[in-house]
C-alpha cells in the first residue's frame, strides 16, 4: 500500500488548477478557508472514485461527446474564475478600499473546491486506468483500503502546503502583493481553461477524418 500512498502524494505535488485554487484561497482568506476549499475538493474526489468503482467512468470514457461536454464545462469554470479575479483587480484599482474588503464565504470556498475537481472527468478516468497499474490484484479486491491509502498520500501534500502558506508571517508578506498575486492566479486559471478548450479544438480537427479521438 506504500506505493499507493506515494502515488497519491506525487500526483498532489504536481501543480494544477486544484492546487492553485486551494493555495490562492489560503493566502487570501486564511487557513480555515483553505481547508474548507480542500474539503470540497476531497468530497468531489470521492464522487470520482465512486464513479470508477461503479464502472461509470468506463461509460464516460466510451462517450466522447459526454467526456468533451464535462471537460469544457470545467474549462469554462476555470475561465470564469480567472476573469472574476482580474475584474476584481480592475475594480480595486478604482477603489482600493473596495478591493480590500473582497472576501468569500466558507460555503463559496467549499463550492469552488468541489466544482474545480468535479468538473474534471480525467479524475475518474485516472482511477479506472492508473490504479490497476500500481495496485496488485489483492489490493483491487479491497478497494476501500486502496481509497484510504490514496487519500492519505494525496491529502498529506495539501495539508502540509496549507499549514505552510497559511502561516501569519507568510500571509502578512503576501498581503502586500495580494492584488498582483490575484492577477497571476487569474491568468493561470485562464491559461488552464483556455488550454483545455484549445486541446479539444485541436483534437476535433485532427480526428475530423472520422477516426476515433483519443482521450488524453
Amino acid at each position: 500500500m506504500l506505493d499507493i500512498i506515494l502515488l497519491g502524494f506525487a500526483l498532489a505535488a504536481t501543480p494544477g488548477p486544484d492546487f492553485l485554487l486551494i493555495t490562492r484561497n489560503t493566502l487570501s482568506q486564511g487557513k480555515r478557508f483553505g481547508f474548507v476549499t480542500l474539503l470540497g475538493n476531497r468530497c468531489s474526489l470521492l464522487i470520482h472514485i465512486s464513479f470508477a468503482l461503479l464502472g461509470l467512468s468506463m461509460i464516460l470514457q466510451q462517450s466522447v461527446v459526454l467526456f468533451t461536454a464535462i471537460r469544457l464545462l470545467g474549462a469554462c469554470y476555470l475561465i470564469y474564475l480567472g476573469i472574476k479575479k482580474i475584474l476584481h483587480l480592475i475594480r480595486g484599482q478604482k477603489s482600493s478600499q473596495e478591493h480590500a474588503v473582497i472576501t468569500i464565504t466558507k460555503a463559496q470556498a467549499f463550492h469552488m473546491g468541489f466544482l474545480s475537481n468535479f468538473l474534471n472527468p480525467k479524475v475518474s478516468l485516472f482511477f479506472l486506468s492508473i490504479f490497476p497499474q500500481f495496485a496488485s490484484t489483492d489490493q483491487l479486491h479491497n478497494p476501500f483500503l486502496l481509497i484510504i491509502c490514496f487519500l492519505l498520500g494525496n491529502s498529506a501534500w495539501y495539508v502540509g502546503t496549507l499549514l505552510l502558506v497559511g502561516m501569519k508571517r507568510i500571509r502578512k508578506i503576501v498581503v502586500r502583493f495580494q492584488s498582483y498575486l490575484d492577477t497571476v492566479f487569474g491568468f493561470v486559471f485562464l491559461f488552464y481553461g483556455g488550454k483545455i478548450v484549445w486541446e479539444d479544438a485541436v483534437s476535433k480537427i485532427t480526428f475530423s477524418d472520422g477516426s476515433a479521438p483519443r482521450l488524453h
